[in-house]
């Protein structure tokens, strides 16, 4: 399974992320007509603010998912690719799924819940990020990604040292 990684030193706090998230999860797929014609589109991820860098808030699709295991109509499920969605037609709008996600990321838009699906493989947030801030990797990829930064890190900091 393919995660999102986010690197908070890359990020601008421009939202573009949102955006492309909420029209990708909108009726109309289209950010114009969704303004023309009034249609509440909802983003999946959460940008909060900070100094000197952006956050970005998103579902980490749990190994052990905690909105899973407290569904009561087993709306949520995980798909092959290791993704958990809501099956909307199945969920009841109970939110216990909001109550047990500890990333605070399920929403509920109208009487049913939300969250990241992944865009089906092929995430509109990475796609629309200008810096990339956002991607998408395989596990292995993300672990290298993570060494490399922290191996960078301790190198800059030992040079300040001396």
């Amino acid at each position: 399974m393919r995660l999102l990684s986010f690197e908070a030193q890359k990020c601008l706090s421009c939202h573009s992320c949102e955006l492309a998230c909420a029209v990708a999860h909108s009726q109309s797929n289209s950010l114009y007509t969704a303004a023309t014609y009034g249609e509440k589109v909802l983003a999946r991820l959460f940008v909060l603010k900070g100094s000197p860098f952006g956050w970005v808030v998103f579902c980490r699709h749990c190994l052990r998912a905690p909105c899973l295991e407290v569904c009561p109509t087993e709306a949520i499920q995980r798909t092959s690719s290791g993704a958990v969605v809501i099956k909307a037609e199945r969920c009841i709008g109970c939110q216990d799924c909001l109550r047990a996600c500890p990333f605070g990321v399920i929403q509920i838009n109208g009487n049913k819940a939300v969250k990241c699906d992944l865009c089906g493989g092929d995430p509109a947030c990475v796609k629309s990020c200008p810096t990339g801030a956002l991607s998408f990797l395989e596990p292995a990829e993300e672990s290298r990604r993570k060494r490399l930064w922290a191996a960078k890190k301790f190198l800059f900091s030992a040079r300040r040292s001396t």
